[in-house]
Formats: structure tokens, sequence, C-alpha cells
């Protein structure tokens, strides 16, 4: 019985911490210095400094509409998690009021600096697991699902217009110490949920594929996979060799690839995630590869036997 909601308690448990994460930078880092934030949360930390109502208290209320906008057009799985994720949220926010009145920090520039970290962690765990926490998330997915617009886009237009807001309430200094918050939240929450371990994929045109292959396999540790291709000038027959690298394998890459082609062409770029064998699961041995390679071949041998006797 545990066993089949063990990835429900799991994800309901790291939902309440990141949430606590997130209160505990609000009220430590943003209220003493009287800053503000983006999303819903920002326009209830300035109509709390308006009213004196709580920002948790804000927060739900302000959600009330996107519960309904999420129900009526993302379904009800949406909004059971978009409901916990907010109450978690709000609920952690007010439990750790009592940091307000505590200046941690006494520089707006470097509490700013520790706000965007503490909620960038914060978020970034409930995003990883999957959690919601409201705000302008469901609405972004309900004008992408419609209309066609990106969520990146739609986020900014909206943030956009609450700092502006904001000006009038804190002051334009206020509002420029917070877009530091905004702009380490923003880098911290990625890393937290796609990883801390940067990734690299190198895309290798070379005439002596066999060679490179060989280097990359013995000498770098990586597996490698071929494309085949034609150029587009000399419109001859090329092969692509396609690898994963982590960045500390990076410059051991381009210097074996060097040796094996030194006329090797190498288009570096990054990975936002790399999952699978090496990377995310542990390596697969050669003869276990052996084996599911003549068993796929069994399958698809016997498939097309079954079905030309059809």
């Amino acid at each position: 019985m545990f066993a089949k909601y063990k990835s429900v308690i799991y994800e309901s448990l790291m939902v309440i911490l990141g949430c606590a994460i997130f209160g505990a930078g609000i009220d430590a880092f943003v209220l003493p210095h009287k800053l503000v934030s983006t999303g819903i949360s920002g326009v209830g930390l300035i109509l709390y400094y308006v009213t004196g109502l709580s920002v948790g208290s804000w927060n739900m209320i302000l959600n009330i509409p996107i519960f309904w906008a999420a129900w009526k057009w993302l379904g009800t799985r949406v909004v059971i998690k978009t409901l916990y994720g907010t109450l978690m949220l709000s609920w952690m926010v007010d439990l750790f009021n009592f940091l307000q009145y505590d200046m941690i920090i006494k520089d707006p520039l470097l509490s700013s600096m520790m706000a965007g970290i503490t909620t960038g962690v914060g978020l970034g765990i409930v995003y990883r697991v999957g959690g919601n926490t409201g705000g302008l998330d469901p609405i972004a997915l309900i004008v992408r699902k419609y209309y066609g617009l990106q969520m990146g886009s739609i986020n900014s237009a909206i943030n956009c217009a609450i700092l502006v807001a904001a000006i009038g309430v804190v002051g334009l200094e206020a509002v420029a110490v917070t877009l530091i918050s905004v702009y380490v939240y923003t880098i911290i929450t990625n890393k937290v949920v796609i990883g801390f371990n940067q990734r690299k994929v190198a895309f290798i045109i070379t005439y002596r594929t066999d060679e490179v292959c060989e280097c990359i396999i013995n000498k770098v540790g990586r597996g490698a996979t071929i494309i085949n291709g034609i150029g587009a000038y000399t419109r001859t027959p090329k092969q692509i060799v396609m690898v994963a690298v982590n960045l500390l394998q990076v410059n051991k890459l381009k210097e074996v690839i060097q040796e094996a082609d030194p006329n090797v062409f190498i288009l570096i770029t990054d990975a936002q995630e790399v999952i699978g064998q090496g990377f995310t699961q542990p390596i697969i041995p050669t003869e276990v590869c052996e084996q599911l390679k003549s068993k796929s071949i069994t399958e698809e041998n016997h498939t097309e036997t079954v079905v030309h006797n059809r």
C-alpha cells in the first residue's frame, strides 16, 4: 500500500520543503528591506505594503480566479497540484513571518541576492518534483494552449507590469534592487531543476570516423552515435559523430579528436539535460548490450515473418 503512494508522498514532502525555503527567504531577505518580487507573490507583497494584510493571505486570495481558470481549461489534476502548492506556499510565508523583524543582512543588495538564492532553491525543488505553486504558471499554460504564445514571453510581460506598478508603492530604488533578486532567482531555479552537472554535446564532422570513435571510446571513456550526412556545398557523403560529455571532458575530447583528424570540424554546444547510460544510468556492460541487440534483431525478424505469413 505504501509503495503505491510512495512517489506521491515524496512529491508532497518536497513541495513542503521547497515552500518552506521560499517562505523563509521572502520573510528574512525581502520584507525587512521592503523589496518586492515578481509573479503573484510580488502582487501579494505590494498589497501587503499597502493594506497590512499578510502576504500569504493575499497570495491565496489572488490565486482564487487562477484555480477556477485552471479547473476549467487545464483539468482537475492540475488544479489539485496548484491548490496544494499554493496552500503550502501561503502558509510557509506567514509561518516564517517573525524573520522580517530581525534584519539578518543590513545591505539591501546582499539581502536581495540572498532572496534570489533562497527563493530559487525553494521553487526549484518544487518544480523538480513536478509541483506547482499557482501564480503565473497556470495562466501561461492556458495562454500557450489556446493562443500558442511562449510561456517565457507571457511571464516576462506580466512580471514587467508588476514591477512597474511596484515603483509607485516601494520606489524605483527598491525595484532596481529587486531586479538582482529576480536574476539570481532565475539562474538558481534552473540549476536546481536541471541539475548542477553541466553537460556538453559535440557534433564532429570527419572523414576518419573509425579513428575518431575509437579515440572517444578508449581515451575519453564515452560512447558516440554516428549520423549520416551530406555536405551542402560539395554534395559528398559525410558522417557526423555525436557525443555527450561533462564539462571536465571537453578539453580531452578536443585534444584526442584533433590528433585523430587534424582537419576535423567540431561543433560543441550546451546540453540542458542528458538522460541515459553514463549520466543518469549506469553503463551497460558490452556483453549485455550484445545480448539486447541480438534479442532485438530476433524479435524484429519474428515480427517480419508473422507479417509476411499473414
